[in-house]
């Protein structure tokens, strides 16, 4: 009986992950579309950087690279519009 309420949990937590996955991707750009609209450079130009904010699992803020110049980059919850600016080495980026 254990086993099965397990497995019944862990197909229930599957489902509504892919179910939020679903429904975010439908509603939010992706951090390389926000930074190419925030910047002079395409999407395939930009790189997301490995930073202290993905390492902590931010979403909302994350650093990019694109044409030799790394940029700081943040939204809003709903991912519409992105903000970036160059960054400084006192910032999460470096």
């Amino acid at each position: 009986m254990c086993e099965t309420l397990a497995a019944s949990a862990v197909r229930g937590t599957v489902a509504a992950c892919c179910a939020c996955t679903i429904v975010v991707g439908v509603g939010c750009s992706s951090p390389e579309r926000l930074t190419s609209r925030a910047t002079n450079c395409t999407i395939g130009e930009v790189q997301i950087v490995n930073s202290d904010f993905s390492r902590r699992g931010v979403t909302t803020a994350w650093c990019a690279e694109c044409k030799g110049k790394l940029y700081l980059c943040a939204t809003d919850v709903e991912r519409n519009k992105a903000q970036c600016r160059l960054s400084t080495p006192e910032d999460a980026c470096h």
